[in-house]
């Protein structure tokens, strides 16, 4: 994620202009209801890999009023992050973790809302709530704030800023943002670095250029110089090169191109990084605009599988050719089988037991949305898989059925506490309703708060008054969530009576 803190600090080194007073300055131009669509490439490369993303930004204007706008922004950004193996393959580090190597897929937040003057600065981001990483910035770097003249100039300027932390370069930059679409806070439980904030000395260096200018259009260019300071040493934390072109379109009032590099160094206590950053914005119009806006096509329906289809299955799956019966169960990927016969279940079932794990784990998921009360003993047996993908289909299935067999392993499941499967077994035991409570009545009396608190959950729903006494031990107790949970138990199940 360091690359995608680098990627908002090259888009927003490029927010500084300064320019002597020589004609009008252009103004961004917004009315109610306005929908643009902008493309945008950004793409970041240093030392450690390269990330790039390409998509559309929609842009909607939700309210205009004299000289700024509120505007609502919604993007369909793919990034691909390339990371090269480090430390044997495919070392991953700050995650304490391995990964494979190549491609990643990186998701980001996809939406946001900015209030802007007709000037481009931004005077609000998403109310009381921080603006999203990237696509907020990215917005930013899209309505660049526009030169107060058309003439050329330089400015340079000195101010102080904190950052937080060393790594992420000066707060301006990152002190109203959410990596990934998480508060500041939670990035430290994510295996990044904890470190202090510091005080930091920014100098910028800015000039613009006018290039061409006519009725319907300006273009300029701008150079960003910036370096930052700790207060107590010498040393930089940050320097920065930034070269970037701006297309007014003036009958428009908005951007109709932006294309910025920077170059990018960041020092921390231990390490320094350079970053190179790309970043093109281009508005669309007429075709572009028209395919950008259309709904997308429905999806295809799922291909439906015929008796005969299912009986060339079976026989393949019997086939004792391993190949052969992974071939047949990849046949039933992605397609819609109506009310299996109740053989081709069982014997989907026994295969669920394979010692293959692509076999057992692709049984189990057919068997999530088809199995029947025949199967019961195969999906319990599921529960214990080691494949976190068959459990989860054993535990849906075991929930879908009601199947009273299943109470207490899936009691047991969320028994054990911590563990990401005891949601599903949550859901399915509610499921089964009523049969199911005098099981998760004794979960009440587990040790863990979370086990406690889940039977609260489960009870809320299905409890009836043989839960009250359990329940009501539990308000008061000194884990306030586990009281508060208890509380609304008894306040449904007091509700239903």
């Amino acid at each position: 994620m360091k690359t995608a803190s680098a990627l908002c600090a090259g888009l927003l080194l490029t927010s500084w202009l300064a320019a002597p007073a020589r004609e009008a300055a252009p103004r961004y131009v917004f009315s109610a209801g306005q929908t643009n669509v902008f493309a945008v490439e950004v793409s970041v490369r240093s030392e450690t890999g390269s990330e790039v993303s390409t998509g559309n930004v929609v842009i909607v204007v939700q309210e205009a009023g004299a000289g700024s706008a509120k505007i609502a922004c919604r993007g369909n950004l793919k990034s691909d992050m390339r990371r090269p193996p480090q430390r044997g393959p495919g070392f991953f580090p700050g995650y304490g973790g391995y990964y494979p190597g190549g491609m990643m897929q990186n998701v980001f937040p996809n939406d946001c809302e900015i209030e802007l003057n007709d000037r481009g600065v931004e005077l609000r981001d998403g109310g009381d709530y921080v603006l999203a990483v990237p696509l907020g910035k990215l917005v930013q770097s899209i309505f660049e704030p526009l030169p107060e003249n058309l003439g050329d100039g330089k400015s340079a300027d000195t101010v102080t800023v904190l950052d937080d932390p060393y790594w992420l370069g000066p707060a301006n930059n990152f002190m109203n943002a959410r990596l990934n679409g998480q508060p500041m806070g939670m990035r430290f439980n994510m295996g990044y670095p904890q470190q202090t904030v510091d005080t930091l000395t920014l100098s910028r260096q800015v000039s613009t250029r006018k290039t061409a200018a006519t009725a319907d259009s300006l273009e300029w260019h701008k150079q960003v110089k910036l370096e930052s300071f700790t207060r107590t040493g010498p040393d930089p934390r940050l320097v920065a090169a930034v070269e970037s072109d701006f297309t007014f379109d003036r009958s428009a009032g908005l951007m109709a191109r932006v294309e910025t590099e920077a170059d990018v160094s960041s020092q921390t206590e231990t390490t320094t990084r350079k970053v190179k950053v790309v970043f093109k914005s281009r508005r669309l119009t007429g075709d572009e605009l028209e395919a950008a806006l259309a709904p997308p096509p429905p999806p295809a329906p799922p291909r439906k599988l015929s008796i005969t289809d299912l009986n060339n299955i079976s026989a393949d799956l019997k086939s004792p050719d391993l190949e052969t019966r992974r071939a047949a169960l990849r046949q039933l990927n992605g397609v819609e089988v109506e009310t299996p016969p109740a053989d081709f279940t069982g014997l989907i079932a026994a295969m669920a037991l394979d010692s293959d794990s692509f076999t057992r784990m692709t049984a189990a998921n057919f068997l999530g949305s088809h199995a029947t009360t025949n199967d019961v003993p195969v999906l319990l047996k599921l529960l214990k898989d080691t494949d976190w993908s068959a459990r989860q289909a054993a535990t849906k299935a075991l929930g879908r059925l009601k199947d009273e067999r299943a109470i207490q392993p899936l009691a047991d499941l969320i028994a054990r506490g911590g563990n990401m499967y005891s949601q599903d077994a949550s859901s399915a035991l509610m499921n089964i309703g009523a049969p199911a409570e005098k099981a998760v009545i004794g979960l009440l009396n587990e040790r863990n708060a979370e086990t406690q608190r889940q039977a609260c959950t489960i009870l809320q729903q299905i409890g009836t008054g043989d839960s009250l006494d359990a329940l009501q031990k539990l308000v008061g107790d000194s884990e306030q969530q586990t009281s508060q949970a208890a509380a609304d138990a008894i306040r449904a199940i007091k509700q239903r009576q």
